[in-house]
């Protein structure tokens, strides 16, 4: 019997680095370094001001082209005003002054002195409808404080010192949607500008609020027939009723609803099905860090301890994520309030999470084209903008 040791099964000497696999793996490497740069943006994930400049890019291109319709034909102020405050903060007149002639032209309803409707922002307007003029069927109240931000902060970065009268006036319809229900002090959501109604509509939301922005321009010196200060206080005031256990904040307001149920809802704040949409809570938490610092901060906080896994949708009293089709992950429309809360608080380990965030998942906007591409961008560029100026003082 032969000895194995002599007689041991030989395969072929073959070298792994033989020519043919060394062209394959550099073929490979080439190929590689030559499509994933086409594939994803030329930044890193914490290049703020790369990121904004390819985002801005991609605003200014819809922008020009008048791409800001929603599939239904119309254009709506909550895409609009957040764009042209990040263009105001960067002072980017090429973008800024196109986005204002539209809050100016087509969002801002000019009546007569005296008619209700004066100087109100429609919620949205259609250019081309079938009768042939501009169509605006009702107020927006978060839309007036967004467009009121939007031109005061062209007053302050830009010079446009002729629209201080502007935003008096957007403040002071605003502040006409005010009234008493049952004891409780709302902005009432909206007015309807239909000739055959043509009235206030009895119920809020608690975006419609923003006490920041009409304390800082009151104490700036603008005034109006209205008293804004006053409006901040009572806004501050609806934004402390707001609370739930959790730390999250009610968006339902609807002071007739606790009539029936005055032990379980009170004064009419409440959350539609027990479920609250964090992106709309920290929008409000990034709005009052002045007038409800410890509000802010909880909410900030309840965001901070889910990092980095957010969900859009939690229970309202017991912060707890929701499951089945429910159970959202987070987009820009959260990330970006967030990052902004972030930095108005000084929490700069959150600022930068977000900002990665912010920065991943608006990598592919300028190829986007889903009708709420305006509103992406602009919560994108308004929370990177936040970053960037963080990040330079």
């Amino acid at each position: 019997m032969p000895d194995l040791d002599d007689t041991r099964l030989q395969t072929p000497n073959r070298r792994f680095w033989t020519p043919l696999r060394l062209a394959l793996i550099v073929l490979l490497i080439w190929a590689a370094w030559w499509t994933v740069p086409r594939l994803y943006p030329k930044y890193g994930d914490t290049d703020a001001v790369t990121a904004r400049e390819l985002l801005r890019d991609a605003a200014l291109e819809a922008v020009l082209a008048g791409e800001l319709e929603r599939d239904n034909g119309a254009v709506y102020a909550v895409d609009v005003p957040q764009l042209a405050t990040f263009a105001a903060l960067s002072n980017d007149r090429e973008l800024y002054d196109p986005l204002r002639d539209i809050i100016l032209n087509q969002l801002l309803v000019t009546r007569v002195p005296g008619d209700p409707a004066h100087g109100m922002i429609a919620w949205r307007y259609r250019e081309h409808p079938p009768e042939g003029e501009l169509q605006r069927d009702a107020s927006g109240t978060t839309e007036a404080l967004r467009a009121a931000e939007a031109l005061w902060h062209g007053v302050q970065a830009c010079g446009l010192d002729d629209d201080r009268a502007a935003v008096a006036l957007i403040l002071d319809a605003y502040a006409r949607h005010a009234a008493y229900d049952n004891g409780t002090w709302m902005i009432r959501n909206y007015f309807n500008l239909h000739p055959e109604v043509y009235n206030f509509i009895t119920n809020s939301f608690l975006v419609d609020y923003d006490p920041d922005l009409l304390v800082m321009v009151s104490e700036a010196g603008l005034t109006g027939e209205q008293d804004w200060a006053e409006v901040a206080e009572l806004s501050a005031e609806v934004i402390d009723k707001a609370r739930t256990p959790s730390g999250l904040l009610h968006q339902m307001i609807r002071p007739e609803v606790g009539t029936i149920m005055p032990h379980l809802i009170r004064e009419g704040f409440y959350s539609a099905n027990g479920i609250e949409q964090l992106s709309n809570v920290l929008t409000v938490a990034e709005r009052c860090t002045q007038t409800n610092p410890e509000i802010s901060a909880r909410v900030l906080e309840f965001a901070r301890d889910r990092m980095p896994d957010l969900r859009l949708y939690y229970d309202a009293n017991t912060g707890k994520r929701l499951r089945g089709e429910q159970d959202t992950w987070a987009g820009v429309e959260t990330w970006g309030p967030l990052l902004r809360l972030a930095v108005k608080l000084d929490d700069d380990r959150t600022a930068r999470v977000a900002t990665r965030h912010v920065i991943g998942l608006s990598s592919g906007f300028p190829d986007y084209d889903g009708e709420d591409q305006i509103y992406l961008l602009g919560e994108a560029l308004l929370a990177l903008q936040y970053a960037i100026e963080q990040a330079e003082n």
